[in-house]
């Protein structure tokens, strides 16, 4: 016999009822707003070309202007109190699905102007999302929950995708992750929207630690969400690379779903570890790099929960939700943008502290859990409803896309079974800076610039400004990209980090690599040359090297102690090939240099720069011991300098 409730006694719901709608809304936006964290560097790159202070101006505003968003959303929907609801989020996640989807569609200025107003959205829609997650009983902890999961589905995406995201491709793929994701987060945003209205669950304050995210955001798409980092940094290949971090990023979420809060003794070591995974993340190489992402990954969701998890409320109004919320935006952009502008305007000490500083004030912000006074609290208790389990199934989408991903990926120094040798002479050379894949008309074209070399049927391609995971470079691993996309064997050798250098590509085997450091002079960014040895058909030993030398045009002390190093480190024994961007013309001392020492150029008169318009010979090819037949440059706006063409013979 079943009891009948008093009158006015409001229905009873599950336990769990909502948990998974609002944790999957969180981890929809999170997927969403990383991806636009990554766009907004090549659209940012776009105003660099203005110069230094211009994109950093353009940066903070554009990032500030999230407060504004905020603002706008909680009174469209009369949320005087500054505490968003449901309908708050539903709005803005209308309002971003329908920006990205426009954005897929746009190039040139308008992607510029209409990018930037989009991650201005993303983050400002996730900050209030994650305002009305975590003000209510357990919440931090689902905020936290679903921060994780969106980070995981987003390197799982990226996988299966390459790393080259759906916002910058202009085929069927693009459109359909555009409209998976727009049209997820709106349905999502509409269920939370029904099950509030019939449970009447509000959030009943907003977490004081809200600029908490924003230092989140910046290690997200750094490190956490950026798997193209990791395999850079780690020597492995991206797919296993990825699939190590999913894995690690699904058991830190999974920690976060028993029903206690941890002790505090587990909360401070997480804290520490927290701050020590992301410095030897940065610092150190090969395994303990990716030892390092994965304590990273287990540690961080703790460290949110307990950052979310105030128990006093954060003063109410719109004004002071939208500030918060401003500041989530400048601590998101503020770390990247010192860290990346350092290499153009070297900063004091070594960049890396600019995150690492990054990571130690959002371990901090966990610490003190308890926030004393005597106020009503909001989000106790802490203790997650018992009948969580259906949000251990969320856990699951990030590591199947994962597991996808690495069919296609699986390498990152190979990517195909190559012959020993090369075909049949004259052998065909493509040089080309690629300008870390941004071309000067805002695109991220990985494509057009692999459609662009094909149509050379090179034998050997020499690049320069190769990025594995940069954030201004949309974070794409152009090197496994473009190995697997040509068919072509790659080596990589890291210049200003290791995420940024030179690369050879061949269709044989490369034998006997070695990495040059290049003197750093007057800077402002460390530049290297990578040797590789091509055999020609007959067996014939032919070095290949790929070199970048610094680029500011004051800078030919430099280019000439760079050259000479370049020269002691790797004696000449014909034949050989010097190929690159030497930031030198016709007559200057770089090329007088290179001349008197034996090394003959391809040609001394076709423009390579700008892409746009050439006024400069600044890209060339040298030999010793070899003939060259033909040189052509190719029209192509790709990047900001044409590739270079040669047809040449061994002597």
């Amino acid at each position: 016999m079943t009891s009948t409730p008093p009158a006015g006694t409001p229905a009873r719901t599950p336990p769990d009822a909502g948990t998974p709608t609002r944790v999957w809304l969180v981890a929809l936006l999170t997927v969403l707003c990383v991806e636009m964290i990554r766009a907004s560097g090549p659209l940012l790159d776009r105003a660099f070309a203005a110069g230094v202070v211009d994109a950093a101006l353009t940066a903070l505003g554009t990032y500030a202007a999230a407060g504004l968003v905020a603002a706008l959303l909680l009174l469209a929907v009369r949320r005087t109190s500054g505490t968003p609801d449901a309908r708050t989020l539903l709005v803005g996640s209308a309002v971003l699905g329908t920006l990205r989807l426009v954005i897929q569609a746009l190039d040139g200025g308008a992607l510029f102007v209409v990018g930037l107003v989009t991650v201005a959205v993303a983050v400002g829609v996730l900050t209030l999302a994650v305002a009305f997650v975590a003000g209510r009983p357990a919440g931090g902890r689902q905020a936290a929950i679903g921060l994780m999961i969106g980070c995981g589905l987003s390197v799982g995406l990226q996988l299966v995708l390459g790393t080259w995201d759906a916002v910058s491709r202009d085929g069927w793929g693009g459109w359909a992750v555009a409209v998976v994701l727009a049209v997820g987060v709106v349905v999502t945003a509409r269920g939370l929207v029904a099950f509030t209205a019939a449970s009447a669950a509000e959030a009943t304050g907003r977490p004081r630690r809200l600029w908490v995210l924003g230092l989140f955001l910046a290690l997200a798409a750094m490190i956490v969400a950026n798997p193209a980092f990791v395999a850079s940094q780690s020597g492995v290949a991206l797919g296993w690379a990825g699939l190590v971090v999913v894995v690690a990023n699904a058991l830190g979420a999974w920690t976060l779903l028993r029903p206690d809060p941890w002790p505090g003794g587990v909360r401070v070591g997480a804290a520490v570890l927290l701050v020590a995974g992301v410095a030897c993340a940065l610092w150190l190489t090969g395994i303990a790099a990716l030892v390092a992402v994965v304590v990273l990954q287990l540690t961080l969701g703790i460290v949110l929960s307990a950052a979310f998890s105030a128990h006093r409320p954060a003063p109410r109004g719109i004004a002071r939700t939208a500030s918060a919320t401003l500041v989530v935006g400048l601590g998101t952009i503020g770390p990247l943008l010192l860290y990346m502008l350092d290499y153009d305007v070297p900063l004091p000490v070594d960049n890396v502290w600019v995150i690492v500083l990054a990571a130690l004030g959002l371990a901090l912000s966990g610490l003190r859990r308890r926030t004393p006074g005597a106020v009503p609290a909001i989000t106790s208790p802490d203790r997650l409803p018992a009948r969580t389990s259906s949000v251990r199934l969320l856990l699951l989408p990030a590591v199947v896309l994962a597991a996808i991903g690495l069919v296609p990926s699986t390498t990152s120094t190979t990517g195909a079974d190559v012959p020993a040798r090369a075909a049949d002479e004259p052998l065909t050379l493509v040089d080309w800076n690629l300008h870390y894949g941004v071309s000067p008309l805002t695109a991220v074209d990985l494509e057009g610039i692999a459609a662009t070399i094909e149509a050379q049927d090179p034998d050997v391609v020499t690049l320069q400004e190769v990025q594995r995971g940069w954030v201004f470079g949309g974070g794409s691993d152009m090197a496994t990209w473009l190995a697997h996309r040509l068919d072509m064997t790659i080596h990589f050798g890291s210049a200003a980090d290791h995420q940024f250098g030179n690369a050879v590509l061949a269709r044989s085997e490369l034998s006997h690599v070695v990495v040059h450091p290049l003197p750093y002079g007057a800077g402002p960014q460390s530049r290297s040359a990578l040797s590789t040895t091509l055999t020609t058909a007959d067996g014939t030993s032919l070095r290949v090297t790929s070199i970048h030398t610094q680029h500011r045009e004051s800078n030919t002390p430099t280019r000439l102690e760079q050259l000479e190093a370049l020269a002691e480190a790797e004696p000449v024994t014909p034949p050989a090939v010097l190929a690159g961007d030497v930031n030198a013309e016709p007559g200057w001392p770089e090329i007088e240099l290179l001349e008197a020492a034996g090394w003959v150029p391809s040609d001394s008169e076709l423009l390579t720069s700008p892409a746009t318009d050439p006024a400069y010979k600044i890209d060339w090819v040298f030999g010793q011991g070899v003939t060259f037949a033909t040189t052509t440059v190719p029209a192509t706006t790709l990047s900001d300098h044409r590739p270079v063409v040669v047809e040449l013979t061994v002597d």
